[in-house]
């Protein structure tokens, strides 16, 4: 042995923390001080493989409005406009909106707007009419050409870098859930190790889905000791800032089913944290801002370029009505078929509900690479049961990341800027390796499901020709270990 098991295991926490900080370290030291986006050449190296400034700029964008006490509702984000055109609006000063877009749950505001306080001067100076209802597109990419228009940006700038701290500590607290584990009983822990992979930091780093990634850790690890109670408000918190944890609840509810008294202690708690989605009316909001994020996302248009429409199922099964009854009618009989036996562990709610979020991402009309932090919580604490699941896991982590930000912004930009200076503009090469991404990506998740499947229930498949052949061969392809 290189290391004894205590040198070892300080050497593991060191690189847990190590890791998440000099990323963070690594980013800060990428963004620009009075801008968004870095400078233009910089957008096809090393920069997009850790650094995104898009999904940051919305953040700050919906917590000025906050700051700036408007009522959200608008049910239609802003439209986009050219560089040069949103610089000569900014010289302008149009009348603001009635209401902004926001397509967030308003729990997150509070970070959202958090980070405005701390620069009430910068604050100050963005709130125009040009500003708050701007496409953050613009924002992100807007270069300052005057000092006051330079001092709207590092306002940006400032609560985008507040942002990733806050981010960066709520993966290190996620981490520490992990190390704890979900109960003394259950034998979930560990996993964290996986959260250094690409995707996974980059996405901790750039969007926002840690922080309910760590709600749904922590309600588990609470299950786990049998304090019921905060569980659930764990897990409501986290239906707060993202509605998907609400998957979960109904196999927490089931596993708890032989105690009626705990079952009901626990959707009671549930229930009525969850009831404080409806603050925002106690503080002057209306019922149309309240709900306009839900309504906004329940009814995107179909993105099928990165979906499984037009891919695995036609493209006509995701608009309309057929579409929404399609997506909620297999949810619900997935839901309901993963209910019918009883749930007697922790690892078996885990197993669950990563089934039940497989299929909620598969199906969904619109692909965000993000994603794969919902599974964390979910799948890393199980790892340590199968090896062949830490494969797959590490191979979905891969497969998001070569996705985005490899393919969408190194590949897919160096194509069209090489075939545009050799007077080409045949770019199929470069879509087609994103549709290979996408099957790609709905190959691991069916790998990934199958190996659920089978430690839920052993014996389900053992005599069919579809286990025996197929599945397994496909599992195997992500249990080898690299060349």
């Amino acid at each position: 042995m290189l290391f004894s098991p205590r040198i070892g295991r300080w050497l593991r926490i060191a690189l847990l923390v190590a890791v998440p900080l000099t990323a963070l370290v690594v980013w800060l030291s990428i963004q620009p001080a009075t801008r968004m986006a870095t400078p233009d050449g910089d957008r096809f190296f090393v920069n997009s493989l850790l650094y995104d400034e898009f999904d940051l700029s919305a953040m700050a964008l919906r917590g000025l409005n906050a700051v700036s006490g408007r009522q959200a509702g608008r049910l239609s984000p802003p439209e986009d406009a050219y560089d040069e055109t949103f610089h000569e609006k900014l010289l302008t000063k149009p009348p603001l909106e009635k209401r902004y877009f926001l397509e967030y749950p308003h729990a997150i505001l509070l970070l959202f707007r958090s980070g405005w306080w701390l620069q009430p001067s910068e604050a100050a100076a963005a709130q125009t009419g040009v500003i708050l209802d701007s496409d953050y597109h613009n924002l992100a990419i807007f270069r300052p050409h005057t000092p006051e228009q330079s001092v709207i940006m590092r306002g940006f700038v400032r609560s985008s870098r507040y942002y990733v701290v806050v981010m960066v500590i709520c993966l290190l607290a996620l981490i520490a859930v992990l190390e704890w584990g979900y109960g003394p009983r259950a034998r979930l822990r560990g996993g964290a190790l996986m959260l250094l992979l690409p995707a996974a930091i980059f996405f901790t780093l750039n969007r926002y889905d840690v922080i309910p990634a760590l709600c749904t850790a922590l309600s588990f690890a609470l299950l786990g000791r049998d304090r019921h109670r905060a569980s659930a408000f764990a897990l409501a918190v986290g239906v707060l800032f993202k509605v998907y944890p609400i998957l979960f609840a109904p196999f927490v509810l089931r596993y708890l089913w032989t105690d009626r008294k705990a079952a009901i202690r626990w959707a009671t708690t549930f229930a009525a944290t969850g009831l404080l989605a409806f603050m925002p009316l106690l503080f002057g909001a209306d019922l149309q801002a309240v709900l306009a994020p839900y309504l906004y996302q329940f009814s995107r248009p179909p993105e099928p370029s990165m979906t499984i429409y037009g891919c695995l199922l036609p493209e006509a099964a995701a608009g309309g009505a057929f579409g929404a009854i399609f997506r909620l009618g297999t949810l619900g009989v997935v839901t309901a078929a993963l209910l019918l036996e009883p749930i007697t562990s922790i690892a078996s709610i885990l197993r669950r509900s990563a089934m039940v979020l497989v299929v909620f991402v598969s199906l969904a009309v619109f692909y965000s690479p993000q994603w794969i932090l919902w599974f964390a919580p979910l799948l890393l604490p199980l790892v340590a049961q199968s090896r062949r699941l830490g494969w797959t896991i590490g191979a979905l982590d891969a497969v998001t990341y070569m996705t985005f930000p490899i393919w969408y912004w190194l590949v897919v930009p160096i194509g069209y800027w090489l075939l545009q200076e050799n007077g080409e503009w045949n770019i199929q090469l470069f879509r087609g390796l994103g549709g290979v991404l996408r099957l790609a990506r709905f190959a691991v998740c069916g790998v990934l499901a199958w190996q659920l499947l089978n430690l839920e229930w052993p014996k389900l498949f053992q005599h069919t020709w579809l286990a025996r052949r197929v599945l397994p061969a496909l599992a195997q392809l992500f249990s080898r270990r690299p060349m």
